[in-house]
């Protein structure tokens, strides 16, 4: 199942001190080839350098907004850095806060995948054209309770403006709410035109069976299009995720 290829990032504890060792006994286990970069949030970064951390690809989540990106990119030599992350967070203009981030994503070197969680708010649209036309990516938390935009409308939004993103706020169960799996299925059921009350069914929960066969049923192409929008999902505990989806079938 090439569709979980690097899919699922390492967003650990963020309570804990990070453990690369960890991140790469994930690594190399025989399904470590579904893993992809470890996430750390910047204020945890103080001795992650060359000396430590340059064979681990690390995606930075930035605290600072727009600040916080110019101010990384001018550190991104000493980290084996693949992605940065940050949120916008002026709801009165996300789209100008997006233009903002883009200009300090410009100092990033090259290669860089920059993800910039979009808010539920009035200008939401606006904001993901932003970050469309300057190729950043967009991020977005499943976890919901909040108001506004349930999160497969959210999802409905960036897979019509065709902006790739990643998902966090996963639930632990791959199969259950807001899980690896369901996430899937649900970006796959909007990219062939489902509604996003349809997606939001999928997102509650899925039969493990069910799952498996339908993502079996997948061949190249429409995992191919799935991976172009959904870029990764953050989980707490890849390990458990890991051995979950390898009960199921789908890493083998």
């Amino acid at each position: 199942m090439d569709v979980f290829r690097g899919l699922l990032h390492d967003s650990g504890d963020p309570g804990r001190a990070v453990d690369l060792g960890a991140h790469r006994a994930l690594l190399d286990r025989p399904d470590g080839w579904a893993v992809g970069p470890l996430v750390v949030g910047d204020e945890r970064l103080s001795g992650l350098g060359e000396a430590q951390g340059s064979d681990v690809a690390l995606s930075v989540l930035v605290g600072g907004g727009a600040g916080g990106v110019a101010a990384l990119a001018r550190r991104a030599g000493d980290l084996r850095l693949v992605a940065v992350e940050t949120v916008l967070r002026d709801l009165d203009d996300p789209a100008g806060n997006a233009t903002r981030v883009v200009a300090a994503a410009a100092g990033l070197p090259d290669g860089v995948e920059v993800f910039v969680g979009v808010p539920a708010a009035h200008g939401t649209v606006d904001a993901v054209e932003v970050l469309e036309a300057a190729g950043l990516l967009g991020r977005i938390d499943v976890a919901g309770g909040g108001p506004g935009p349930r999160p497969a409308e959210l999802l409905s939004v960036l897979v019509e403006a065709d902006l790739p993103f990643k998902v966090t706020g996963l639930g632990a169960d791959p199969f259950g709410a807001s899980g690896a799996v369901t996430v899937l299925m649900a970006v796959e059921a909007l990219i062939d035109g489902a509604d996003p009350k349809d997606a939001e069914a999928l997102l509650s929960g899925v039969d493990r069976h069910r799952a498996g066969v339908a993502l079996a049923s997948w061949d190249e192409a429409a995992s191919a299009r799935v991976r172009r929008r959904l870029r990764g999902v953050d989980c707490v505990d890849v390990a458990s995720t890991l051995d979950q989806l390898d009960g199921a079938g789908l890493l083998r």
